[in-house]
């Protein structure tokens, strides 16, 4: 990452920007902030905090009014609590799955995804571009989705409200009809563990569901799966 550091574009001359960073590798952490410190300190941005958990970056949040979020990989669940409590920060998400994983964090309110093998270049962009208000989401991803062939599945449930699940929610939801773990799903449709916690989430939150079995109870009175 080192290698990376020179980004070119503007300095900011509108107010500094507050970042807090999210990371649970101590290493990797230490190494983005010495880092993005060095840059931000050219720039009208600093890194006020740096967290190891969630309780940690809303303490940051509350105490700094902090603009943005840089975390490296967030829990679904979490950033969709914190969305809807506050109006800011924006939350910028480094995921080993920036395709299924990335999108269902745009969903959930993430501004912008990059996967977790980006240089400190590209995370220097992003954050500029997020300053200034925009949403960033990698070229490789974009192409992925749009090549896509496989609608969404509509549905309504039993109160009348439209459900969409995506193809590969659909897949992950079948994998759980057969009872099979997060783990085996990983193993069976080739993806990472953390992503298939991602689905499983966002399957339970479509469906209103507070368990896997009651998940799949419901997919299978909506004819989305066979028991």
């Amino acid at each position: 990452m080192s290698s990376l550091r020179a980004a070119r574009f503007p300095a900011n001359q509108g107010p500094m920007a507050a970042i807090a960073l999210l990371c649970s590798d101590r290493l990797l952490c230490r190494k983005l902030e010495d880092l993005l410190r060095e840059e931000l300190s050219r720039r009208s941005a600093t890194v006020v905090g740096v967290a190891e958990d969630a309780t940690a970056v809303t303490r940051l949040i509350e105490s700094n009014e902090v603009d943005i979020v840089l975390a490296d990989s967030l829990p679904i669940d979490q950033l969709i609590r914190w969305t809807s409590q506050y109006r800011k920060p924006a939350f910028v998400v480094l995921t080993d799955d920036a395709n299924d994983e990335g999108f269902n964090l745009l969903r959930a309110g993430a501004q912008a995804i990059l996967p977790r093998s980006s240089g400190v270049r590209e995370i220097l962009a992003t954050i500029e571009a997020v300053s200034c208000g925009l949403s960033v989401i990698p070229r490789a991803v974009v192409q992925s989705r749009l090549s896509a062939r496989a609608p969404e599945t509509n549905i309504q449930n039993g109160d009348g409200a439209c459900v969409t699940l995506t193809p590969r929610e659909l897949e992950v939801l079948s994998c759980m009809a057969d009872g099979a773990s997060n783990k085996a799903i990983a193993r069976r449709l080739g993806i990472s563990f953390h992503t298939v916690k991602f689905h499983v989430t966002a399957i339970l939150s479509k469906l209103d569901a507070d368990t896997r079995t009651e998940a799949v109870t419901k997919a299978a009175q909506l004819g989305l799966v066979m028991l």
